[in-house]
């Protein structure tokens, strides 16, 4: 074979190579088929977050009187900026899933001091002022134990002013009523709208005990609807180291959301200790006039004339106007106006001399916060 004819014949066989290669079917352009996933591994379930909230309370007020206020619960100083209280609360909650939890809140302020100064033992007030509550839970079916330190669940007001509709207390609330006790106490839920509970504490405001007598608690609280809420509570047991006498208290509040802008509450208490006896109401109405601002007034009548368990020792009226404003975020402003009545001149002046009223205005300002850990 001649040069050329070996040419030629090596184009030929070329020409048929490509030829055979664009009729046939391009397997290399298949996708490989993809390996068989790898079964992933349950993720193991988080732990149960601790809730962290928190915030601080000052006030400036200031009494026409021109003298510290009296019978006021923690609005105490005249003319001045106060401190009245920085908290940081924590707690787990107990759930079906996680039955043990807890809850602390740490409290540090005028307001802590005078809390604290309830307690019995001196030395134990320099300690549990700074204990607001400190208490462990346990869940057995539908009941929740708590051993430890608790606020008390008497009365339509709390120690923290951003939870209350007013800025100032209620004189029921700050003498009526106990601040917070220590022992066992159990809740049931019974249903969506009935919750019982029970304590048995070792009295008022005293968390070392004063006489070895134990103090019992019974309460339920009654939500037949979204719009009604209804607590009540009785408490009984021996209160006084020196005396045999059993204290009687007995408590209720109501609460109604007349319509989504407007809602009233009415709260009355009756006491009884010996031959002394105490009894007040007081009667609330708030108006949420937009989300960022409410207007809250608050009528108290007071019947301490029995013997002055309230350190009032005569009939007496409050009247608390408030201005809720929730300025950004967690910071809120209340501007209230107050005056306190009785029916003997029992509120100091400047001068030395007594009169049967007093009349103050309040700035509070409280910034909250929250978040999980």
């Amino acid at each position: 074979m001649t040069r050329v004819q070996m040419a030629s014949s090596s184009r030929l066989i070329l020409l048929l190579v490509s030829l055979l290669g664009l009729a046939s079917p391009s397997f290399a352009q298949t996708p490989a088929p993809d390996p068989a996933p790898t079964p992933e591994a349950t993720p193991a379930p988080e732990p149960p977050k601790i809730d962290v909230t928190g915030f601080v309370d000052v006030y400036y007020g200031y009494n026409f009187n021109q003298v510290d206020p009296v019978l006021r619960t923690f609005d105490v100083q005249h003319n001045a900026f106060s401190l009245s209280l920085a908290e940081v609360a924590f707690a787990k909650a107990v759930t079906p899933e996680s039955r043990v939890g807890f809850r602390a809140d740490l409290d540090f302020g005028k307001t802590a001091d005078l809390v604290g100064a309830y307690e019995p033992e001196e030395n134990g007030q320099e300690i549990y002022k700074h204990i607001q509550q400190a208490y462990v839970s346990l869940l057995t079916g539908k009941v929740q134990w708590d051993v430890g330190k608790f606020v008390t669940p008497m009365g339509a007001e709390v120690i923290e002013s951003q939870d209350n509709w007013n800025y100032t207390r209620s004189i029921l609330f700050g003498y009526a009523i106990p601040f917070y006790h220590a022992g066992v106490r159990a809740t049931i839920t019974a249903s969506p709208k009935v919750t019982l509970t029970g304590y048995l504490v070792n009295g008022w405001n005293n968390t070392s005990e004063i006489n070895g007598d134990k103090t019992v608690h019974l309460g339920a609280t009654l939500k037949p609807t979204d719009k009604v809420t209804w607590y009540l509570n009785y408490m009984v047991g021996k209160e006084t180291a020196d005396s045999d006498e059993t204290r009687n208290l007995f408590d209720t509040t109501l609460s109604l959301a007349l319509s989504p802008k407007f809602s009233v509450m009415g709260n009355f208490d009756y006491g009884k200790e010996g031959d002394v006896k105490w009894w007040g109401l007081a009667a609330y109405a708030k108006l949420q006039a937009n989300p960022n601002w409410a207007i809250v007034g608050r009528y108290e009548y007071l019947d301490d004339s029995e013997g002055g368990f309230m350190f009032i020792g005569t009939k007496g009226q409050t009247l608390t106007l408030t201005s809720d404003h929730l300025i950004a975020g967690g910071l809120k402003a209340r501007f209230e106006y107050r005056t306190d009545f009785a029916d003997e001149a029992i509120f100091s002046k400047d001068d030395g001399s007594s009169k049967k009223s007093q009349t103050t205005l309040t700035v509070g300002l409280v910034y909250g916060f929250g978040g999980k850990i």
